[in-house]
């Protein structure tokens, strides 16, 4: 008898409703991926989103304004078209922050400085996405 494969399939998203976009440029270093849930700030000097940093305080980086909403490639240094959530409601468990690459340092004080921002975290159990363990 041949081994059973169990398939996981995410049917998610970070957008809950209501969501509110805007055509924006997305500032890269170098070569990089931003994913789906990324927190992004707005660089005070440039204008331009970047990548969320707690705590930061150059430019205003350490101020999330906006959520990535799909995964972003970039191929080298530059900006990169985008249209990114400016309120709404998201997924909390969905959130990242880019320096991390997953959620784990999304705190309250990250959720209560994007409501701010129109930008309302809510708590979704996901029942599309098969529970194997």
């Amino acid at each position: 008898m041949a081994n059973l494969t169990i398939t996981n399939v995410d049917l998610g998203s970070v957008i809950l409703k209501d969501g509110e976009f805007r055509d924006d440029l997305l500032t890269f270093a170098g070569a990089a991926t931003v994913l789906e849930g990324t927190i992004l700030a707005r660089d005070s000097g440039t204008l331009k989103l970047v990548p969320f940093v707690k705590g930061g305080v150059t430019n205003e980086n350490g101020i999330p304004k906006a959520v990535v909403t799909y995964d972003v490639v970039a191929a080298g240094a530059g900006d990169e078209s985008i249209r990114d959530m400016v309120s709404g409601s998201v997924r909390a468990e969905r959130l990242i922050i880019d320096a991390d690459g997953d959620g784990s340092n999304v705190d309250a004080a990250v959720l209560d400085q994007l409501r701010d921002y129109s930008l309302i975290s809510i708590d979704v159990q996901e029942l599309n996405i098969l529970d194997n363990q």
